[in-house]
């Protein structure tokens, strides 16, 4: 029954990143594409009141659908997250804004805050608490801007990391859009990032200026994932996930399960599993849930591999692992 479910849910949006965080009809969102599937999932859930709607960073396949639940008037809203990004100035960032403005002079939405690791605030759902693991306030408070006591900082760089905890165990790691200096950042402050289901950052893409496969490998072992989440559009481009990030993951944790909610170009299907609505599926959304029995997997893992073996005939998660060479000096 909906009202006893504690769950996380990573929605197939393609190529972008939304999930939603429930205990019964509790719900936080993280992220919304732009589009309907958040809409359409709160509204199967019966969800009148979204106690956060969090946004990892500026960009319009995280926040574009933000401005849509912000002014949608059969829902109530408690608190909306984000950080400033002064360097952005596309229409979608613009209409978020306004739209937070507006639904909070015209009712309905708590107030807007700041996110980082120091707010000094627990953000919980019920049995449900979400952990913010990056960025620092003082990264935060920075803000993008080029040429910094960090490095470069860029939206990816400063994206909202959270860790989900349903119950009393860690159950997943969003890692939004992270690169290779928010990795070091966070590593340097030495925040935990162990969770049984990692969504890995950036839709397996390049992770900035840091090589694709020590970016993957260290940030599995920071994990340590038995189940590792790439939400990607199928069968087109970007490529993604990246063959060098998938090597990285495989070489940390060699027994992890990889899924792509969507199935990559580097993958062929011959057709669809008739249980999925279109052709590119592969995992499509994915659920992870609390139990007395600990965490369960929608669609399961087993089925998973079943459609793998069944229908791809080149799936990238399986190809064989070759460690890339030391790259050679230049003369």
């Amino acid at each position: 029954m909906i009202d006893d479910e504690l769950e996380v849910t990573i929605l197939d949006v393609g190529h972008g990143n939304s999930a939603m965080v429930r205990d019964g009809r509790r719900c936080t969102v993280i992220d919304a594409e732009p589009g309907v599937k958040v809409a359409d999932e709160l509204e199967r859930v019966q969800c009148e009141h979204i106690e956060h709607l969090i946004f990892s960073h500026s960009d319009n396949d995280h926040a574009g659908g933000g401005p849509l639940l912000l002014l949608d008037q059969s829902r109530t809203i408690g608190t909306v997250w984000f950080n400033a990004d002064s360097r952005k100035n596309t229409k979608i960032w613009k209409r978020l804004r306004y739209a937070t403005q507006t639904r909070f002079r015209h009712g309905g939405l708590g107030g807007h805050q700041m996110i980082h690791t120091a707010t000094g605030q627990e953000i919980s759902c019920g049995r449900a608490r979400l952990e913010v693991c990056h960025p620092s306030a003082v990264m935060a408070l920075i803000g993008p801007k080029r040429i910094t006591e960090f490095g470069d900082l860029t939206a990816n760089t400063l994206s909202v990391v959270i860790r989900v905890h349903l119950g009393e165990l860690p159950a997943a790691l969003l890692a939004a859009d992270i690169d290779g200096t928010a990795l070091k950042h966070i590593q340097d402050n030495g925040h935990e990032l162990s969770a049984p289901v990692l969504v890995f950052p950036h839709h397996g893409g390049k992770p900035g200026k840091e090589a694709p496969y020590e970016f993957a490998k260290s940030l599995t072992e920071l994990v340590r994932p038995e189940l590792v989440i790439f939400s990607i559009r199928g069968g087109s481009r970007p490529a993604n996930p990246q063959p060098e990030i998938v090597r990285g993951v495989r070489h940390a944790m060699p027994q992890v399960h990889i899924a792509c909610t969507q199935l990559s170009v580097h993958c062929r299907a011959p057709g669809s599993p008739g249980s999925r609505d279109r052709d590119q599926c592969c995992a499509g959304t994915l659920t992870i849930r609390m139990t007395p029995d600990g965490l369960t997997y929608t669609p399961s893992l087993s089925e998973h591999r079943q459609f793998i073996s069944l229908k791809v005939q080149t799936p990238l998660c399986r190809r064989e692992t070759v460690t890339p060479s030391p790259r050679q000096p230049v003369d």
